[in-house]
């Protein structure tokens, strides 16, 4: 049985469209990727708990749009009142050359929304807002901005976790070669390759290589 793993962030309809628009070139060549993702998580467990339990899923997402990433420079902070640091800014160059960053929180919630991912490229530019409730498409020599709400009629976060189940039962059903698999274990093993690169990046205050090869 082949193996995959619940990054469900990036099974929506506005993800799969935004990632059609990379693939037809709309955004043309990509130069950057900001992606935002954070939470009100009090938990506190091991010192690293926010990175690691947190941030498999925003990394997929960054992953999923821009590739492999080649290397990472992390900076962390504790919250108020916090023993864990949970507060990160994680810079990244991915293998294919684009640049980017990932903003991540535990002391977040109320109005400030789950997550947004921001590509740009050198012909336009996309930002996905929650997971699936906005897309925008900026063209770059335009100001006529493309606007699409709820595509599909996935109306939030917690449809997101039906979508991905059922993409995942209907690859087995199809038979899906274990390479073939979406979200599978080689690439939640990937996203996990850049969590503990971003740990080691902070404790040693330095920039670290991603492993590729597996």
């Amino acid at each position: 049985m082949p193996y995959a793993i619940n990054l469900n962030h990036r099974f929506t309809p506005a993800a799969v469209r935004a990632k059609e628009w990379v693939a037809a070139g709309r955004l043309g060549r990509l130069h950057m990727i900001n992606m935002r993702m954070w939470i009100n998580n009090p938990n506190e467990t091991s010192p690293w708990f926010h990175m690691r339990a947190l941030h498999p899923h925003s990394i997929d997402v960054m992953r999923y749009f821009c590739g492999d990433v080649k290397r990472v420079h992390a900076f962390l902070s504790k919250g108020k009142g916090r023993a864990i640091w949970s507060n990160a800014q994680v810079g990244m160059e991915f293998h294919g050359g684009v640049i980017g960053n990932l903003t991540g929180s535990y002391d977040a919630g109320g109005s400030f929304g789950l997550e947004c991912c921001d590509v740009s490229g050198s012909e336009g530019r996309f930002v996905l807002e929650d997971a699936c409730e906005r897309l925008f498409f900026h063209p770059r020599r335009s100001r006529e901005v493309e606007r699409y709400d709820y595509l599909g009629g996935m109306m939030g976060f917690g449809e997101t976790f039906k979508s991905r189940i059922t993409h995942w039962v209907d690859q087995i059903l199809a038979k899906t070669p274990a390479d073939k698999i979406e979200a599978s274990g080689l690439e939640g093993l990937k996203a996990q390759f850049v969590i503990e690169a971003a740990i080691k990046s902070f404790e040693t205050q330095s920039i670290v290589d991603v492993p590729r090869d597996i």
